[in-house]
């Protein structure tokens, strides 16, 4: 048997109290019409009685719980772009040295964009100017770095707006496609990498990084009992409970 939910079960016992009540009142009515077309019954009272007063003892099996977690994205922003463009500066290294090309060397660490609303009037959003860039097409840092980490950010807002955080694959695929091509567009990579990578291997595994990353970051910020759940079987309420599994109601 299925387990169901206390609140069911003892409902279903209320409903069914309710139930022999209106049975016993309408016995009671045909009893009435009968008497009072019979020329001697009509003398006497109609069989009739109430219970003030109803005691049950029903045992149960709490056999488990449903509950509900709130879960969210919990990596900080900086974190996450940074993240990102480690591994967009790796997949161009990879692809450079593949190719027989120069790994260039480590580029500075990026400002950290924060994604705000513009206000009516005061003009578009402000985001820090990058200092140090190299020129686009030389690197993934480049003119195109600001749109990267804005691109960067607006994925980390989006998971963490996510309705539903424990399922972030489709939000995942659809950003680090945009990222992983801009990336290689403005590496000038974009030939090589069709060419190293007929199959999009490295658009793969670089994608399951990054959702990795996601899923190790999505945690459970708390859990409450939604429900109670019983076996309400005789037998099995005899034979496999004890005394701090089974309580009465």
């Amino acid at each position: 048997m299925a387990d169901i939910t206390l609140a069911d079960y003892t409902g279903y016992i209320y409903l069914e109290i309710i139930k022999a009540r209106e049975m016993a009142d309408r016995y009671a009515r045909q009893l009435a019409e009968v008497y009072a077309a019979d020329p001697v019954l009509k003398f006497f009272s109609v069989p009739r009685f109430k219970v003030p007063k109803m005691s049950l003892t029903i045992p149960v099996l709490i056999s488990g719980a449903r509950f509900n977690q709130v879960i969210s994205f919990k990596m900080a922003q900086d974190q996450f772009v940074a993240y990102v463009q480690g591994r967009l500066k790796e997949v161009v290294n990879a692809l450079r040295s593949k190719s027989g090309g120069v790994i260039f060397r480590p580029l500075p660490a990026l400002p950290k964009v924060v994604v705000s609303a513009a206000v009516p009037g005061d003009g578009p959003a402000a985001v820090p100017a990058l200092v140090g860039g190299t020129k686009a097409g030389a690197g993934i840092i480049g003119d195109g770095a600001q749109s990267l980490s804005q691109r960067a950010a607006a994925l980390w807002q989006q998971l963490k707006d996510n309705p539903d955080p424990s399922q972030p694959a489709s939000l995942v695929r659809d950003g680090w496609a945009q990222l992983f091509e801009q990336a290689l567009t403005e590496a000038g990579l974009v030939e090589v990498y069709k060419k190293l990578n007929p199959n999009d291997e490295m658009f793969t595994q670089s994608l399951n990084d990054v959702l990795g990353v996601v899923t190790t970051n999505t945690m459970v910020d708390s859990t409450t009992i939604q429900s109670l759940l019983i076996n309400p079987e005789t037998n099995v309420v005899k034979n496999g409970s004890s005394d701090t599994s089974v309580f009465t109601i």
